[in-house]
């Protein structure tokens, strides 16, 4: 199975510490330049990626030109359209975006408008995993925990985590060792955990639905050209007449839940997993049970002493026959409506206002259900 790569971005203001930061964070010394201060990121090298493993995942960084007050306009143009080609591919994973740091050096007297802006675009628009760093936590004292106060109020609900970047040797001997590396890992694979599940779930959600109207159609296209005349009934072999599809080659294209998250390093075994099968089933096993209680009725007629049972149950029996083709398409648009509904609402459970798909609903992608067709 291939493997695939969490994308993260890393982003914050020129001087900031940011290059030091992924140096020290995913421990790849001299990988990221670091500059004084000064942007050491082209714009030609914008969003550029290094792909490296750790811990058992494959991960992408790309990193950003630092924002600087000259230069925002154009940043901000070029972030868009990085995100929005991030976001063209929907039903594709691999491609997306899965968090982000936002680095802002921690001796800084307050958090600035333009940090706000785009620590609420990250976090509340594009709804990804979000940890702001404050780095240089070292020599910043009281200004650590007043900065977090100020975040928390400006921005609730995002992480902030203190760190060091480097070790240094002061006067005197004493030195200075790097910290926070692996607090703000543990909390990033947490949060790229959590994400990846329910917007995963909810791409399989959109999945399933796609595969099972593909079904729908092939099996219908197949009840509409098989000769189901009622001159043919008392010899007819449905199996042989309509021939239905291979569903395991349908289906042979749809990866599950579980090896989506596994192509990222995570333990697939989650349990949104059993949820959306067991929900499927449910549905499944409902509509079975009922369908199997109509022709119990019939048969319970034909068998019962009252003559008006009895005709009851032949009329059913040859309004079925009369009328097979267009019978078995309405029997399979209402198993397959059922299913189709409970997979809508657990679309909505997982998407949970996340609109990340939205571009792929109003395409039209999702095959439809024709109207019923004629009877023969």
């Amino acid at each position: 199975m291939d493997q695939f790569a969490i994308n993260i971005i890393v982003l914050g203001k020129s001087g900031v510490g940011k290059s030091s930061f992924c140096n020290y964070l995913f421990d790849q010394p001299g990988l990221f330049k670091t500059g004084s201060g000064k942007p050491v990121t082209s714009w030609e090298q914008n969003f550029q990626s290094h792909t490296f493993t750790h811990q058992g995942h494959l991960l992408s960084v790309f990193d950003s030109v630092g924002l600087e007050a000259d230069n925002y306009e154009r940043w901000l143009e070029q972030f868009d359209r990085f995100m929005q080609q991030r976001r063209a591919r929907p039903m594709e994973p691999e491609t997306w975006i899965h968090g982000a740091f936002y680095v802002i050096n921690a001796s800084s007297a307050r958090l600035e408008p333009v940090d706000v802006n785009l620590i609420q675009r990250l976090g509340s628009d594009a709804r990804i995993p979000l940890q702001v760093v404050l780095t240089n936590a070292d020599v910043a004292g009281d200004k650590i925990e007043a900065l977090k106060r100020e975040i928390h109020k400006l921005c609730p609900g995002v992480s902030v985590t203190p760190l060091c970047s480097v070790s240094v040797r002061k006067r005197g001997g004493q030195s200075t060792q790097a910290f926070g590396r692996d607090e703000v890992l543990s909390l990033y694979l947490e949060q790229s955990h959590a994400f990846l599940s329910k917007r995963l779930a909810a791409m399989s959600c959109l999945n399933l639905k796609g595969a099972l109207g593909e079904m729908r159609n092939t099996i219908v296209a197949k009840i509409e050209k098989a000769d189901l005349s009622i001159f043919k009934i008392a010899d007819l072999d449905l199996d042989k007449e309509i021939e239905l599809p291979d569903f395991d080659e349908l289906f042979s294209d749809l990866r599950s839940f579980d090896d989506y998250l596994s192509s990222f390093g995570f333990v697939g075994d989650w349990e949104t997993s059993d949820e959306l099968e067991s929900a499927v089933t449910r549905v499944l096993d409902d509509f079975q049970g009922e369908m199997e209680n109509r022709f119990k009725e019939i048969e319970d007629g034909f068998e019962s002493d009252s003559l008006l049972r009895k005709v009851g149950a032949l009329y059913d029996a040859a309004k079925i026959i009369l009328t097979m083709k267009s019978t078995m398409i309405e029997w399979f648009d209402d198993g397959f409506g059922r299913v189709d509904k409970e997979l809508d609402r657990l679309f909505i459970k997982y998407a949970d206002q996340d609109n990340f798909f939205a571009s792929y609903l109003t395409k039209g992608r999702i095959i439809a259900r024709p109207k019923l067709f004629g009877i023969f």
